[in-house]
């Protein structure tokens, strides 16, 4: 797969699922917080989360530039930033400085988005697997 998919999980339960399903079919998979869960959930949680699945989060901030600031604190290093160009530019070079991906996101990207009633399992298996499909249509 050219760049690797993203899989927005809302607990471990759906991490450990969405993990297993790829592993499952040999891919590999990023997971993410929903879309600004650093406000309401804490870059704490979302670190500790990865920490205890042995994979990192890639952190949705939003357009707070502060979570990005505290998530780096925290030690996360997966980082999404969806506000002002001119603010991104001086988080990027944060974020280069101790080494961690981080993506100014000017729209949506496409992702898996899991939500919290579904089999997540299931799910992220069927949708890999269309993603694997297509890609091999289009070479």
């Amino acid at each position: 797969m050219s760049e690797t998919p993203q899989v927005v999980v809302h607990d471990r339960a759906q991490a450990e699922a969405a993990l297993a399903a790829a592993e499952e079919l040999g891919c590999a998979i990023w997971l993410r917080s929903a879309p600004d869960a650093a406000a309401y959930a804490g870059v704490g949680y979302l670190k500790a989360l990865g920490d205890a699945l042995g994979h990192e989060i890639v952190i949705d901030c939003g357009d707070d530039a502060g979570l990005v600031m505290a998530a780096l604190r925290t030690g996360c290093r997966r980082l999404a930033f969806s506000g002002k160009a001119a603010v991104s530019q001086l988080l990027a070079e944060m974020a280069a400085e101790v080494g961690a991906w981080y993506r100014h996101e000017t729209r949506v990207p496409r992702v898996l988005c899991l939500s919290p009633d579904d089999d997540a399992r299931s799910r992220c298996r069927a949708w890999l697997r269309g993603k694997r499909q297509a890609e091999n249509r289009a070479r």
